[in-house]
C-alpha cells in the first residue's frame, strides 16, 4: 500500500511548487518604482515608476528614504504591502493615487500635508 509518509512528502512538494510559482507571479504583476520625494512632518511620499507618479502614505514597517526602490501592488487604490528592494525591508502603504503628473501629485501632497 501507499504510505502516509510518501503521500505527505508528495503533498509537501506540490505545496512548495505552488508557493514558488505564486511568488514569481506576484513579482511579475507588482508595480515598481523609486521613492523620489519625502515631505518633512508628513507620512505621504511620491514614487516614480511604470505608471507615472504614485502618491503613497506610509502606514507601517520600514519608513522609506528618497532613492529607495519600491515594489508591490501600488497600481491600485487602497492598502498595499510593499518591498523596498535596495534595503531588503517591507512596509505597508495606502495608495492615494497613481498615474499622476508632477502637478497632480503635488496637489495631492498639498491636500494632505499642509
Amino acid at each position: 500500500g501507499v504510505s502516509i509518509k510518501r503521500l505527505s512528502r508528495k503533498l509537501l512538494y506540490k505545496v512548495v511548487l505552488v508557493v514558488a510559482l505564486l511568488s514569481q507571479f506576484i513579482a511579475i504583476i507588482a508595480d515598481e518604482g523609486r521613492v523620489v520625494r519625502r515631505f518633512r512632518g508628513c507620512d505621504y511620499f511620491i514614487a516614480d515608476g511604470d505608471r507615472g507618479l504614485y502618491v503613497l502614505e506610509w502606514y507601517g514597517g520600514y519608513d522609506p528614504s528618497e532613492g529607495d526602490r519600491i515594489s508591490g501592488d501600488i497600481g491600485s487604490y487602497g492598502f498595499a504591502s510593499v518591498t523596498y528592494g535596495n534595503v531588503n525591508r517591507t512596509g505597508r502603504v495606502w495608495v492615494e493615487d497613481f498615474l499622476e503628473s508632477s502637478s497632480a501629485a503635488m496637489d495631492e501632497i498639498n491636500d494632505h500635508c499642509n
